[in-house]
């Protein structure tokens, strides 16, 4: 009669094998035991006596590969030569793919530079990350590639040489949209949260260096109104004033303030400048004509005879009363 010996022969350090599911698996303690796992994703596994360790898997066909030999995120590897192909490294739901870039480095200060592979006529995109900023490039070179770089405490856009778009600088507090850095033609709308401020800057051309157009502020410090015009004195100083905070209105000139000047608080109302003006004074209920020389257009006509009870207008010049005669017609 025929007998099979199921018998294992311990050539050298391998007294038995078990298998089954990994989830029955026995605790370790036999030294030099092998255990099978009989389900996905099956391997084999050594007893040292306190524990298991993996020594191979299932690694057929370029199947999926789960630590063997210690590969798991304990163990580093060491790789050399080039990648020549796309590649693809897939851990479960993380995946690192290699595919359209022209290279792709790490420095040993965890500096990263990703540049995309170009096409005709364009040099492609670019993401340089290092430990202070972040700068994202695409186009050409030169005059037409655009930036946006990202710092602790600012994020901006650049276009070619210039410092254009948008520029939200959170150290200083002053977010603007529009030519940030005079580069170009100093448009710009610019909101400075410290300083409770908010302007638009405008120019035809590069030469104009100062803000002009609209400037508001409101700050705790009692600063409480809005300026249009020439807010900054850059060529003639001609702007229209409401300042809330002293219960005003008013215009500015390139001399001093002229054109009208409405006091609220004081109730005085002035048109006109220094050495022609009428003021309206509300509370003392008269108006006052500041000049060196009154003028009076019309026709002047003798009455013949006089009246016997004649009206006149009596009118103060520098301290002196005048009468003029009254018709009524």
């Amino acid at each position: 009669m025929f007998e099979v010996d199921f018998k294992i022969l311990n050539q050298k350090g391998t007294p038995a094998i078990h298998a089954s599911t990994l989830a029955t698996r026995p605790a370790a303690g036999f030294v030099g035991r092998l255990f099978v796992a009989t389900d996905s994703p099956y391997g084999v596994f050594r007893d040292t006596g306190t524990a298991w360790v993996q020594v191979a898997s299932n690694g057929g066909g370029g199947g999926s590969s789960t630590g063997v030999n210690g590969l798991n995120g304990t163990t580093n590897i060491g790789l050399g030569g080039t990648l020549a192909n796309f590649t693809q490294i897939n851990g479960n739901t993380n995946s690192l793919t290699f595919r359209g870039i022209d290279t792709f480095t790490i420095d040993q200060t965890n500096n990263i530079d990703i540049k995309s592979i170009p096409s005709a006529g364009v040099a492609g995109g670019r993401l340089n990350l290092t430990s202070t900023k972040t700068d994202l490039f695409f186009g050409l070179t030169g005059v037409s590639s655009s930036t946006l770089n990202i710092t602790a405490a600012r994020i901006k856009s650049l276009y070619g040489i210039g410092q254009i778009g948008l520029d939200l600088n959170f150290g200083s507090g002053k977010f603007v949209l529009g030519d940030y850095n005079n580069d170009q033609k100093y448009n710009s709308i610019v909101v400075k949260d410290t300083t409770d401020e908010f302007y638009f800057t405008t120019s035809y051309n590069q030469a104009n260096t100062d803000q002009d157009l609209f400037y508001a502020i409101n700050s705790s410090a009692g600063s409480r109104f809005v300026k249009i015009g020439d807010f900054n004195a850059y060529q003639n100083n001609i702007s229209l004033v409401v300042d809330d905070s002293n219960y005003r209105i008013f215009t500015t000139g390139s001399n001093a303030n002229k054109g009208f000047y409405l006091d609220f608080d004081n109730e005085i109302y002035t048109f006109g400048d220094n050495n022609a003006e009428i003021i309206c004074d509300n509370l003392s209920q008269s108006i006052k004509l500041n000049t060196n020389n009154l003028l009076l257009s019309g026709t002047i006509t003798d009455i013949v005879p006089p009246p016997i009870n004649p009206l006149y207008l009596i009118v103060n010049v520098n301290g002196n009363d005048y009468k003029i005669l009254m018709n009524r017609i």
